[in-house]
């Protein structure tokens, strides 16, 4: 289906380290694929927020991002947002960046406790690091962020399985921790959070054998089915020319979860955006 109201509110400028491109390409290139909405949410890893110098990065975000709505005004609504992640392991981090005034937080886990390398960098392989464990541990960091309820979105849930090895996956299914996954759901629902469908898993391999989003829809209509009203969707780009990548795709999900809207975010408030 072809759709008006494109929006992509998860992308990376080059203020952050993984990244590519300026603020500005992104926003051409956004312009050039049909967009009406962008959100630029650069990386702020709490755990290394002063070892990484993140103070310094969010900061020349936010700017860049103002600046490019000025220049993409009429064009492009551009709101200013910022990825944390491990927020509830470094509040004076947190309390630190929310001085740039971003129009919405993105909470997001890409460490788990007592573990200082990113899930992406495990070796699967080993029996320490079972899909089965590995996961737990990571929803229960995710239910003490969205207890923590510091944030606008939750970013990428089930993000994990983008770096499982297939020969893992074969006994493994998700859905063993629904009663986790309930728990998430219905707390985001009660404190009107938004859930993020990221586009992001297809560029992975492991990924696409769970289906290219996270969460998957199957996992979205639970969200619907315990009150949950605000969805985001992001393509997790890291370079300009993967802007808007999936968007598409992930508005058919939320149609068919039931939802009648997309979020964007201007000054901490939520925005509906039809689906159209």
């Amino acid at each position: 289906m072809a759709y008006r109201n494109l929006v992509d509110l998860h992308i990376h400028s080059d203020n952050s380290k993984d990244a590519e491109h300026s603020v500005t390409l992104i926003c051409e290139k956004a312009v050039e694929r049909g967009l009406r909405a962008i959100g630029i949410t650069d990386h702020c890893e709490c755990l290394q927020y002063d070892e990484m110098n993140y103070a310094v990065t969010c900061r020349q975000s936010a700017f860049e991002t103002r600046k490019a709505r000025a220049v993409f005004n009429g064009q492009l609504v551009i709101s200013s947002g910022l990825e944390l992640g491990c927020p509830v392991r470094n509040l004076k981090a947190v309390n630190d960046v929310k001085k740039n005034n971003f129009d919405f937080l993105l909470a997001s886990c890409h460490q788990i406790k007592r573990r200082k390398r990113s899930l992406s960098h495990f070796d699967y392989r080993k029996a320490v690091n079972s899909p089965e464990l590995i996961f737990k541990r990571y929803l229960d960091d995710i239910i003490e962020t969205v207890e923590w309820n510091g944030f606008d979105v939750l970013a990428h849930l089930t993000y994990p399985l983008r770096y499982f090895p297939a020969e893992k996956m074969i006994d493994f299914d998700p859905l063993m921790f629904k009663d986790e996954f309930m728990y998430i759901f219905k707390t985001l629902a009660s404190n009107g959070k938004a859930l993020e469908i990221n586009t992001a898993g297809g560029i992975y391999v492991t990924a696409t054998l769970q289906g290219s989003t996270h969460p998957n829809l199957e996992l979205l209509k639970m969200f619907r089915e315990v009150g949950g009203e605000y969805i985001t969707v992001g393509s997790d780009a890291h370079s300009a020319y993967r802007v808007g990548n999936g968007i598409e795709n992930a508005l058919d999900m939320a149609a068919e979860a039931g939802f009648k809207y997309v979020t964007i975010y201007q000054n901490g408030t939520p925005v509906p955006v039809t689906i159209e």
